[in-house]
């Protein structure tokens, strides 16, 4: 399905970008960008989303939070991981789409482990959740409107305040506050 989607893609771009408006009609060449815009979207949705359903497929673990992201790879080693990720009972995991598994777990980090984790810029231009983990560094993920998202964590992580330390990132530490206004 991957493969046609993107046969498609290529060849209506191509026909987009090289063939005259007035040959086919404007409308008609108007009317095949909001196709390329729907393939686009069927293409990333088959790639890369990764639902709870199909998370609870292939898994038989219990989760009672989870949220898509992107995993940030170390330093040098390619594009984003994205998937769901997950929080059980003892870690949290992140699930993405395999070509041969639907679905499979590509990180995993046990609660016991973790220090804190902080809201704020995780990429020059994204911001999201980095983990801190006792001896392991840290895991960064991309995620959207990731402030709003700091409580429902904390509590999924079973901690009843903030544990360790919660901070927000460098952006919102450096900004006046409403008192200095």
């Amino acid at each position: 399905m991957q493969a046609l989607i993107k046969l498609i893609l290529l060849a209506l771009t191509f026909f987009l970008v090289f063939i005259n408006p007035s040959y086919i009609g404007k409308g008609l060449y108007y009317s095949l960008f909001p196709l390329l815009f729907l393939l686009v979207w069927l293409f990333y949705r088959i790639t890369y989303y990764v639902s709870e359903k199909e998370v609870r497929k292939a898994t038989d673990e219990t989760f009672h939070y989870s949220l898509f992201c992107a995993m940030v790879p170390p330093l040098g080693e390619g594009d984003l991981l994205r998937g769901r990720l997950i929080v059980t009972k003892d870690a949290v995991v992140l699930y993405r789409k395999d070509g041969s598994n639907p679905v499979k777990e590509s990180y995993r980090l046990a609660i016991a482990d973790i220090e804190g984790f902080s809201i704020g810029k995780v990429l020059s231009v994204r911001s999201g959740i980095t983990f801190k983990a006792k001896g392991q560094g840290e895991a960064k993920f991309v995620v959207s409107r990731a402030h709003a998202k700091k409580e429902a964590l904390t509590a999924a992580l079973g901690w009843s305040r903030p544990h360790g330390n919660i901070e927000v990132g460098e952006e919102a530490s450096g900004a006046p506050s409403f008192k200095d206004l």
